[in-house]
């Protein structure tokens, strides 16, 4: 007897956004396979709303509280238990969003780990450089965002919540220049050492002195970000750069802050 195909399983896609307007609509036309797009705004003043409204995403309004709290009342919206998270300028491609779907019906877990293609330049890096990684996918009973920090709020898994890996790659554009990248890394610095500086973690010299070079070493060589050329090269000291900043703007906050 022929087994019957068994119905997929529906998963909500959400993101947050303002002032995507850019790459917005290459972003939610790469949602269209799945049940519901919930679009959470925090003020757009471009074409971001009217751009997802004509692609069929529910629009929401609301504002800005930071990513953890922003993504955690995005998620509320979604009436599915699985659901995907993605930025304003993540595009899936078709092969991809195949397999979530796939992996979805299939799987035990209740994770999905993604990988990510960094364009910058106006091109991928080496396909033999390290991607970054990112649970993107999950049921909402398993996952929560930590509201404590103010940047890379990626979810928390309950214990004992099993987690997989998809094969494929998320086209990330929001690295495409090297202003882009030195301006998110510069923001997300501070708001990292402010996380830090509010959980009383003090600062270090010899961190200080020595997460440069080490941050790049790893970088460049361990990432084989050395395999992507002069563009490799850059991204290696941009990330190195970030580092360096997280902790030297925690001494500044202890310095300007105070100590008690």
């Amino acid at each position: 007897m022929l087994k019957k195909p068994t119905r997929d399983i529906p998963i909500s896609a959400f993101l947050i956004a303002c002032n995507e307007a850019e790459y917005i609509g290459e972003v939610l036309d790469s949602l269209q396979a799945f049940d519901e797009i919930i679009l959470v705004d925090s003020g757009s003043s471009d074409a971001t709303v009217a751009i997802a409204e004509s692609k069929g995403a529910k629009v929401f309004t609301h504002a800005w509280q930071g990513f953890a709290l922003q993504k955690s009342y995005a998620m509320s919206l979604c009436r599915n238990q699985w659901v995907l998270n993605v930025d304003g300028d993540e595009v899936l491609p078709a092969g991809l969003v195949a397999e979530i779907q796939r992996q979805v019906n299939d799987t035990d877990a209740s994770a999905l780990r993604l990988y990510f293609e960094d364009i910058f330049w106006g091109k991928p890096m080496s396909p033999f450089s390290g991607k970054r990684s990112i649970v993107r996918v999950f049921k909402k009973d398993v996952a929560t965002y930590p509201h404590d920090r103010r940047v890379h709020e990626n979810i928390i898994l309950a214990k004992g919540a099993k987690e997989t890996k998809v094969a494929g790659l998320v086209t990330h554009f929001g690295y495409a220049t090297t202003e882009q990248l030195l301006s998110k890394q510069n923001q997300y610095s501070s708001l990292k050492a402010l996380d830090k500086y509010e959980s009383r973690k003090k600062p270090s010299l010899i961190k200080l002195c020595l997460i440069f070079p080490l941050t790049f070493i790893k970088t460049y060589f361990f990432q084989r970000m050395c395999l992507s050329g002069k563009r490799g090269l850059i991204y290696a000291h941009v990330e190195a750069m970030y580092a360096f900043l997280k902790e030297a703007k925690l001494f500044e906050y202890w310095e300007t802050k105070g100590k008690d």
